[in-house]
């Protein structure tokens, strides 16, 4: 090893040794601002908050406007959290509606379950201290590691002479380590107890028959005292209407599935995707669904249902709170892989969830599952709770978004035929190259008879797309190549918009919403696509919908495309 080499090993050697030892002494200093400043942001119900930790024997609920609320309980360690408004949240754009009975009654549906609400939270902010901890550590030990290395020019510090003293020179190292580590202890605790302190000089008023719960303000109290009612009486007929609606689609499902096994098995070469779109948070449908695919599986074959893909808005608002629910969604489907695309109430916390549960979620990307090619774009838009605020930072229109998805499978290799998931029509639009899905409408009563459609030549495959809630297509546009060239392989790409598979309401108001804990308001709706193994081409479909009183209803499979799912010449078909 040349000198150089060696100088610049002694050099590193110090800088790691220089390192290790500034993260020690610093490591009580740097577990205290963890816990400081561990904090995120997220929505509960309406409310835009941010969460962080407290250590005052006590969670706090700040809501702005309508004061504090004090919760006498709190988590391992005695930790509890600090939840403060971060804004106003969507009520009736007045200060009064903030306080009213109503709104709060809203919030409370979608808080139903606060131990849960808690323990993601908590979760999270565990995550949160762990990674600052890590990252304050990380650059203590480079910066301070680096200025010693540079004080003492790679070397070990200067000790006085002492003859024969490799022992001496070891103890008074660990004796400046210890000393240093007891100064960043005596420090860390006097910031910890300033800190944990606790403000006993607030006045606080307990809420009458509820332990442990009390607010900053008088006007708050009353508040809750009218609201409580509601919600004791509703809590109970809410679960028992959900538990009635489950149980009654499981039924109407065992009833029905088998009059209608012989239709929707697929045939010889098929394969079958179970197509969704805006399960949007809903607990209720998801469980009643998540029934549903076992006995699928059973009657259709192991071995048919091939991938379920859902077209965007998994979530209701996007929140870390939500985690628990995108678990389950994840979940619903254990024996089938599950393809998603990020919708507009669906954020980056929800993509990230999905992944997390094993969901693959393409975005400007394709996935492959069992052979088949699935594209996917995810929406850029975000839409609040209620639909009052929608941002997009990436400043990408959804018709743009349409347009590089496009460009995207156009650039593929080798794939006969693609299932392109995006969440909106303007989307879908920008895909297809057409001014807006109205355009299909022509395409009606040609979904198996090749025609000139008016439509340029688009990739072969499946679109699916949501956001609209309701059921609409599928349109079938055919990719007839010019006129005169018989030799042109004829395609096709089947269109549909799909339902929402939770049975949400796409257009909420306080005096009516859905919630992830209440029975569907709207049909709950999902879609059996039937494709070609070889061709990778769609050959027909088959709704299953869900009312709102349970009843499922299984339609007849439609054809679509050419028979037996295999493209043909324009001179075999007679084009020309």
């Amino acid at each position: 090893m040349s000198s150089l080499a060696r100088r610049v090993a002694q050099v590193l050697v110090a800088w790691l040794a220089y390192g290790l030892a500034a993260a020690l002494v610093a490591l009580p200093v740097s577990v205290v601002w963890a816990l400081q400043h561990a904090s995120f942001e997220d929505s509960l119900g309406a409310f835009p908050v941010e969460v962080s930790l407290a250590h005052d024997g006590r969670s706090t609920v700040d809501t702005g406007v309508l004061g504090k609320i004090y919760w006498e309980r709190t988590g391992a360690g005695g930790f509890g959290a600090d939840i403060r408004s971060t804004g106003p949240p969507e009520a009736g754009g007045t200060l009064s509606s903030y306080v009213s009975p109503a709104f709060l009654r809203v919030n409370a549906a979608f808080v139903d379950d606060p131990a849960a609400v808690a323990e993601v939270y908590g979760a999270e902010l565990r995550d949160q201290v762990v990674d600052g901890l890590l990252r304050l550590e990380l650059a203590i030990g480079v910066v301070v590691g680096g200025l010693l290395t540079a004080a003492f020019r790679g070397g070990a510090p200067p000790y006085p002479r002492r003859r024969g003293s490799w022992r001496w020179r070891a103890g008074l190292t660990a004796g400046v380590l210890a000393t240093g580590l007891g100064i960043s202890t005596v420090v860390a605790l006097q910031a910890f107890h300033a800190w944990s302190a606790r403000d006993d000089e607030a006045e606080t008023y307990p809420m009458p028959g509820v332990d442990g719960v009390s607010f900053s303000s008088p006007q708050t109290v009353e508040v809750a005292q009218q609201v409580q009612p509601f919600i004791e009486k509703n809590q109970t007929r809410i679960e028992e209407n959900a538990r009635a609606y489950t149980d009654a689609v499981a039924a109407s499902f065992d009833t029905e599935l088998p009059l209608h096994a012989a239709d929707l098995t697929p045939r010889e070469g098929e394969k079958v995707v179970v197509a969704e779109a805006d399960p949007q948070g809903s607990l209720v449908g998801t469980r009643a669904r998540k029934a549903m695919y076992p006995r699928l599986a059973e009657v259709l074959g192991e071995d048919a249902l091939m991938v379920r893909t859902i077209s965007g808005d998994i979530s209701s608002n996007g929140t870390v709170a939500e985690k628990g629910f995108v678990k389950g969604e994840a979940g619903a489907s254990p024996d089938i892989p599950t393809v998603a695309v990020k919708g507009d109430h669906d954020s980056d916390t929800t993509v990230e969830q999905l992944r997390d549960h094993d969901v693959q979620v393409p975005d400007l990307e394709t996935v492959d599952v069992d052979g088949l090619t699935i594209a996917g774009a995810a929406d850029p838009a975000f839409k609040a709770l209620f639909g009052g605020l929608v941002t997009n930072e990436s400043g990408l229109e959804e018709r743009d978004l349409g347009v590089e998805l496009r460009e995207l499978v156009d650039g593929l290799d080798d794939s006969p035929a693609v299932i392109a998931l995006l969440h909106q029509p303007r989307a879908v639009s920008g895909y297809l190259g057409i001014t807006g899905t109205s355009e299909l409408a022509d395409t009606i009563g040609h979904e198996t008879v090749p025609w000139d459609d008016g439509i340029d030549d688009v990739p072969p495959g499946l679109v699916d797309f949501g956001h609209l809630h309701d059921v609409a297509g599928p349109w079938v546009v055919w990719n007839t190549g010019e006129e005169g060239d018989t030799d042109h392989e004829v395609t096709w790409t089947v269109v549909s918009q799909l339902g929402t598979s939770g049975g949400v309401l796409e257009a909420p108001t306080f005096n009516r919403f859905s919630t992830p804990f209440s029975v569907p308001l709207k049909t709950v709706s999902l879609q059996l696509q039937y494709v070609d193994g070889e061709s990778g081409l769609q050959t027909g479909y088959a709704p299953i919908d869900v009312s709102v009183d349970g009843t499922v209803t299984i339609g007849d499979r439609v054809d679509v495309g050419l028979p037996g799912g295999q493209p043909l010449t324009r001179g075999d078909l007679g084009l020309d």
